[in-house]
């Protein structure tokens, strides 16, 4: 009578990575102790919206999901720009955290439209170029352009 031989295959090694939370961080490297210490302005973009975004993902503790947002759009400006629900579909981003973050970034954009309240006076081409870079800023290239149709970035650079 024929034996059947077992084959003993093993299994594949499971390649484990560790991705420390920010639980797993010194407490004074966190960002909101960082902002509470330290103020906004000493945080990075990636510590100030992991902040607004809470938690990470099991990938991705929350700075690296920031970081890795900030990269994939072009910083701030291109998540100004990207639509909610292209936001939704990211791993990490559910309606919650994507409708969070756009009420973050409009807020900011808002802000930065306020004017003071004396009549803004333009006495250089440098007071001109503030006065419409920052609503300018957040459109695509391919508006920015002026009534002699050049690129903006030639007639105002940085």
């Amino acid at each position: 009578m024929p034996t059947l031989e077992k084959s003993i295959d093993k299994p594949a090694p499971i390649k484990l990575e560790y991705h420390p939370t920010i639980h797993d961080m010194p407490t004074d490297e966190r960002p909101r102790e960082r902002l509470k210490h330290y103020g906004p302005q000493a945080l990075a973009n990636a510590e100030l919206l992991a902040i607004i975004l809470r938690t990470g993902t099991t990938r991705d503790n929350v700075i690296e999901l920031a970081s890795k947002l900030l990269t994939k759009y072009g910083g701030l400006s291109g998540l100004m720009r990207a639509e909610l629900g292209e936001l939704c579909a990211e791993y990490g981003l559910g309606e919650a955290k994507a409708a969070q973050l756009k009420a973050a970034l409009e807020i900011g954009r808002r802000l930065g439209r306020l004017q003071p309240d004396e009549k803004y006076q333009i006495k250089s081409p440098a007071d001109a170029a503030n006065l419409v870079m920052m609503e300018m800023t957040h459109l695509p290239p391919t508006n920015q352009t002026n009534p002699l149709n050049k690129p903006v970035s030639s007639l105002f650079p940085l």
